[in-house]
């Protein structure tokens, strides 16, 4: 396995580090044969102490152990700046939550100035609607009950056009035959006359509404009124149904004409399909009094100064509750705010783990490169100590031993105290990180339960009335 470290995304991976290589020293200057060079051509006395050739073997040794120290070193303090930066992270997390506490009271604050200052524009003039309309029902005896007026007078039209086209398509039927322009002719006298019924007879029902004014002078001019359109409308019936039949006689009748007839014998008509017209007419006259006494309230001025107050009055309702909406969406942003803190506090100690896993096989493969480099070592010169004893046809003196490799010019010891120390940084922080979530969860509820307090003393009718009464009293100050 070869040692690598390295930063990827926050994390510690391992970078290429190569095992000492020994087979590489058999290939370039093999010991064996190495020690029986020197066994031919020096005296060898005291085996206790190395050879020069020994000696330069583990010089090279050496130098390959200190760039292995000087290699842990480095990435130790790799790893002390990986786990710095991770204590930033919850340093700002644990400081943030002061200042989302104060993000979530300056907001409350531009919330509750909005719509003060909404409340301040408003007021008066609902307050002013309010009392015109409680005047309105007293002047006029009425009980305090809403008034009807349609949201939308679309479907209401939409039934006076069924009606003017219901009677056009009948009465194109009866002028149909007798039209000198037959069908179409009939069509368009049809729609004529349906017209002027529907219509007439829909103001009529909308004027009808007088009848229950409190003012006597008021009903009578309206019940008068009314009476008259009746007249005409029942007139307008006769003149078409004495046209009608004038018309079946003589096709290029003159519509002037038809007046006399109908002046003098207004009921002297003898065609049975005349009286269907008549009777149809007038069930459409009484379909569109009915509804144009439905276009608004049956008290005639009473939508109208109701309509004034109520929509002055949606429109407080709606700045309350679009307050309220904002207060919601605030206190959900603000505890979102503060899950995340909290998942960053967590996140931030599974790198702390992770750190430490990565740190330990880190300082087990660091160790392996040290023993693998002293048995090389111990093997190097057991070979090359084996060759002298070849040479020397002494299989029993100038053996190898431990003694040599270790002492002045032996070899150096692995250097894990920086590598030691960064792991007893991140157990320590670890710790740390672990007690911080604990605040944080404690810290958290009492947060919350602040939030609700916060939220719940805003949203409720009662704070919204003192916020009424605070701007009504800073009114009547400024007046």
């Amino acid at each position: 396995m070869a040692l690598r470290i390295k930063k990827r995304r926050n994390e510690i991976l391992f970078d290429k580090f190569n095992y000492y290589d020994v087979d590489k020293v058999y290939k370039i200057n093999n010991p064996k044969v190495l020690g029986g060079q020197y066994a031919s051509n020096h005296q060898v006395e005291n085996e206790e102490q190395r050879t020069s050739d020994e000696d330069s073997y583990l010089r090279e040794i050496n130098a390959y152990i200190k760039k292995l120290n000087e290699y842990g070193a480095t990435k130790a303090q790799e790893i002390k700046q990986e786990v710095i930066s991770v204590l930033q992270e919850i340093d700002n997390s644990t400081n943030n939550f002061t200042k989302l506490e104060r993000f979530y009271k300056e907001n409350v604050m531009v919330i509750k100035d909005a719509f003060i200052h909404e409340e301040e524009r408003s007021q008066e003039q609902r307050v002013d609607l309010r009392a015109e309309l409680n005047n309105f029902r007293l002047i006029n005896k009425l009980s305090k009950r809403e008034a009807y007026y349609p949201k939308s007078y679309i479907l209401h039209f939409a039934w006076i056009f069924v009606f003017i086209f219901l009677e056009a398509l009948i009465n194109s039927y009866f002028f149909g035959e007798a039209s000198s322009l037959g069908l179409l002719g009939g069509v368009f006298i049809g729609f004529v006359t349906s017209f002027f019924n529907v219509v007439l007879s829909t103001m009529a029902g909308f004027i009808l509404r007088y009848k229950n004014h409190v003012s006597l002078l008021k009903k009578f001019t309206g019940l008068t009124i009314f009476t008259l359109f009746l007249v005409a409308i029942f007139a307008i019936h006769l003149f078409i149904a004495h046209y009608r039949e004038i018309l079946a006689t003589n096709a290029h009748v003159d519509i002037w004409s038809v007046l006399k007839p109908t002046i003098e014998q207004p009921f002297a008509l003898h065609d049975m399909e005349s009286l269907i017209l008549i009777s149809i007419g007038l069930l459409i006259t009484l379909f569109s009094i009915l509804k144009g006494m439905s276009l608004d309230d049956e008290y005639p001025g009473y939508s109208r100064v109701y309509r004034r107050w109520k929509e002055k009055e949606e429109e407080f309702l709606k700045s309350k509750k679009q307050a309220r909406s904002l207060m919601r969406n605030l206190h959900s942003t603000t505890l979102n705010k503060s899950d995340g803190m909290l998942k960053t506090l967590e996140k931030s100690r599974k790198k702390l783990e992770s750190l430490n896993s990565d740190l330990d096989d880190f300082i087990n493969t660091y160790r392996g490169y040290h023993i693998r480099a002293v048995e090389g070592a111990r093997q190097i010169l057991s070979d090359y100590r084996a060759g002298v004893r070849f040479v020397l046809n002494d299989k029993n003196s100038f053996e190898y031993h431990d003694r040599l490799i270790v002492g002045e010019g032996g070899l150096k010891k692995i250097d894990l105290v920086m590598l030691l120390e960064s792991k007893h940084l991140i157990e320590e922080e670890l710790k740390n990180i672990n007690q911080y979530i604990i605040d944080f969860y404690n810290n958290q509820k009492s947060f919350e339960e602040n939030l609700e307090k916060m939220k719940d003393s805003f949203l409720d009718d009662e704070s919204i009335d003192k916020i009424l009464q605070q701007v009504k009293k800073s009114r009547e100050v400024e007046l």
